[in-house]
């Protein structure tokens, strides 16, 4: 009960609050009219000059004869040159008069029509050459505007006397000094006195208001004239006005009276309940919302008070009419004061609690920034935004303002219309990227995401895709090492215990007192040639590590890498016979220096050779070539593999990878690997090309490494 009578006087004191600001709206609007007397109003002159006196003479005292209005006429050279060419030049209009005339399937026209397309073509012709003969045409045209004209003028001077019926006058042309006078308006009231020249009634002998008189009043312009003398205005026609007039200054009046009163009713009932209605629930409420807020709830709801209250106000005007819907606005006027009226008497009276660190201001320039990290972003947010707001206000305002709604339509379906369509194709494109990132996470990652456009939203989706790319080939490469590493304990065991179990196995024949010398000797052969494969196994596997974790030094001088390319074939050169391989160098004539380390680039040389010796295919070509190009030493490989080596060149220089998988040849399977890592310590590359069985690696060593 005392919640609802709390509420009570809250709107008590809206309604009064209502009534005073209708009151100033009212002053504001209507007070300077309301004061003066109806025949001293903008509206009285405004109303009777521009529906009635300025229209007397077009249509009562001197309109224009049909013959002032062809003596008006002038022709002029460019009005002849715009009617020839009004359908094109001579020829085209020729053309066209001929496509009129043309028959179907090629028939002759028959005589008449051929005698009606010539007249026609000899009178275009005729227009091209004589200009009186236009100046003819133009002169019937301007007659037929003028009939029109002069038409329209009597069914306007019609509806005009039926519309304004006893008009009476006494005026003098001050140009022509001629008099109209209109008989018969004792019973005329009202009057308008024009003293002539500056103070005189300043009218137009063509009316603008009829319907056909555009081709008229666009011609010849405005043709003034000025009078002086009286107008008289029917009282029957006053009376009307005059009684609205009279009706809205009593309400004008009476407003008044009730604003005075309710703006001392409101002063002495604030003192009585102020502190009651202080202790309110309703202003607990509303000192729990943030300062920011209820300040932005006086200025929102306060503009739409202000729109509201202009409409009630002009409600009170009786031409308008106090209908249901303004009394309807009214009361929602008393509820939206009553908000604003606490919101802004909690906020006065808070405003020592306000600290701007903890504001929604505060907040929001935070945000502010992180919005503008992203500008493109931000702008376009930013733009749908205000698209969104103005929409929505001119959706509410088109309800009370009429003529909104013409600004509304066009705007909803040219930016409101296309705004949302923007906003709701980003927010499904961000969803369908959201719910692509959960699979993606969740390890489903053989889709894309999507995309679309060049907007942000598509930038970071091809992120995403970059991540996604990394994320498979992490994927593979993981899957990829996890094979490798197992290649490699299988390889490494396979090849560590080949040799391993020679030796146990002779050690153990050693072991026989029965043995001969011969066999003996032959046992330790044996003995010494697993041992040693085992020693260089061992040995190429740390080199390979060393060389993989980069802890190793080269020695590095200026080095011929002709001479040393030279010395590599001469050591493997039985080897190559063995196969009987067709060995063809190219190297160039001078020497070719390097800053390398010689022992190390031998190396990476003899493998090449020692892996050609072992897996070209006998009795083929093998191609070397050395060459300098760029600063560059360029060293190249070509042979026949008697292998199928596969597609994937990056695995053969994966350690323990050899061309014989079936493991029957010699080797480690580290030779590749190690040319690879020497050359990769002296800044170079290492390329390893396949096509079929054709086997090429190209090696680039940059001259001047240090």
């Amino acid at each position: 009960m005392k919640k609802e009578r709390h509420l009570g006087k809250w709107l008590t004191l809206a309604l009064l609050l209502t009534l005073i600001l209708a009151t100033i709206i009212s002053w504001a609007g209507q007070g300077r009219e309301l004061l003066k007397e109806f025949q001293e109003t903008d509206e009285f002159y405004h109303t009777f000059e521009s529906e009635i006196v300025t229209r007397l003479p077009a249509l009562v005292t001197e309109p224009l004869t049909k013959e002032e209005l062809l003596e008006s006429y002038t022709v002029t050279n460019a009005d002849i040159e715009e009617y020839r060419f009004r359908y094109g030049n001579l020829s085209t209009q020729i053309e066209n008069i001929n496509s009129q005339y043309e028959t179907e399937r090629g028939e002759e026209l028959s005589e008449e029509l051929a005698k009606e397309r010539d007249e026609k073509i000899a009178d275009i012709r005729r227009n091209f050459k004589e200009d009186s003969y236009v100046e003819a045409k133009l002169r019937a045209e301007w007659e037929t505007k003028v009939d029109n004209y002069l038409q329209g003028l009597a069914r306007e001077r019609k509806i005009y006397s039926a519309n304004y019926p006893g008009i009476g006058y006494s005026l003098t042309n001050t140009g022509s000094n001629k008099t109209f006078d209109m008989e018969g308006f004792s019973s005329n009231v009202l009057q308008l006195t024009y003293g002539g020249g500056a103070e005189g009634l300043y009218a137009d002998r063509i009316d603008y208001y009829t319907q056909d008189s555009d081709p008229i009043s666009a011609e010849l312009g405005s043709i003034p004239v000025n009078y002086s003398g009286t107008v008289f205005l029917p009282e029957s026609y006053v009376s009307s006005q005059l009684e609205d007039f009279k009706q809205r200054k009593i309400i004008f009046w009476v407003l008044t009276i009730f604003g005075i009163i309710a703006a001392f009713a409101s002063v002495v009932l604030w003192k009585k309940w102020k502190h009651e209605l202080l202790a309110s629930t309703f202003m607990d409420e509303f000192a729990k919302l943030p300062h920011e807020l209820r300040a932005a709830m006086v200025g929102f709801l306060g503009f739409f008070s202000y729109v509201m209250l202009w409409q009630v106000s002009r409600g009170l005007n009786t031409y308008y009419g106090f209908d249901d819907f303004t009394f309807f606005l009214f009361l929602v006027l008393i509820a939206i004061n009553a908000i604003i009226l606490q919101s802004f008497i909690s906020l006065v009276l808070t405003m020592d609690d306000f600290t701007y660190k903890n504001s929604i201001l505060n907040r929001l320039v935070q945000n502010m920034k992180g919005l503008f990290l992203n500008r493109s972003l931000a702008v376009q947010m930013i733009f749908v935004l205000i698209v969104v707001f103005f929409w929505g206000l001119g959706t509410a305002l088109s309800g009370v303002i009429g003529g909104l709604v013409f600004i509304w339509i066009p705007a909803t379906l040219f930016i409101g219309i296309p705004a949302l369509y923007f906003v709701f194709s980003r927010i499904a494109y961000l969803n369908r990227t959201m719910a692509r990132t959960e699979l993606v996470a969740e390890g489903f990652v053989s889709e894309p995401f999507q995309e679309k456009g060049r907007s942000r939203l598509a930038a970071h989706a091809r992120k995403l895709n970059e991540i996604r790319q990394q994320l498979i080939y992490s994927h593979s490469s993981q899957v990829k090492s996890e094979r490798l590493k197992s290649e490699l304990i299988t390889n490494v065991s396979h090849d560590l215990r080949t040799p391993l179990t020679s030796i146990i196995t002779y050690t153990d024949l050693l072991k026989n007192p029965n043995l001969t010398v011969e066999e003996r000797a032959q046992y330790v052969d044996v003995l010494e040639r697993k041992s040693a494969r085992l020693k260089t196994l061992i040995e190429d596997l740390f080199d390979v590590s060393k060389m993989a974790s980069g802890n190793i030094e080269l020695q590095k001088a200026q080095v011929d890498l002709a001479s040393l390319l030279q010395q590599s074939i001469a050591e493997q050169q039985e080897a190559l016979d063995k196969q009987n391989l067709d060995l063809r160098v190219s190297i160039a004539s001078q020497p070719i220096m390097a800053q390398v380390d010689g022992q190390k680039m031998w190396r990476v040389m003899d493998n090449l050779l020692l892996n050609i010796s072992k897996y070209s295919m006998p009795g083929t070509r093998v191609y070397l070539a050395l060459q300098e190009s760029f600063g560059e030493a360029i060293l190249t490989f070509k042979n026949v593999s008697q292998y199928e080596l596969g597609d994937d060149t990056a695995e053969l220089t994966e350690r323990f990878k050899r061309g014989d998988q079936s493991r029957h040849t010699e080797g480690s399977g580290l030779g590749l690997a190690i040319a690879q890592s020497i050359v990769s310590l002296h800044g170079g590359q290492f390329e390893l090309d396949l096509d079929g069985d054709l086997f090429k690696v190209t090696i680039r060593i940059p001259k001047g490494t240090v």
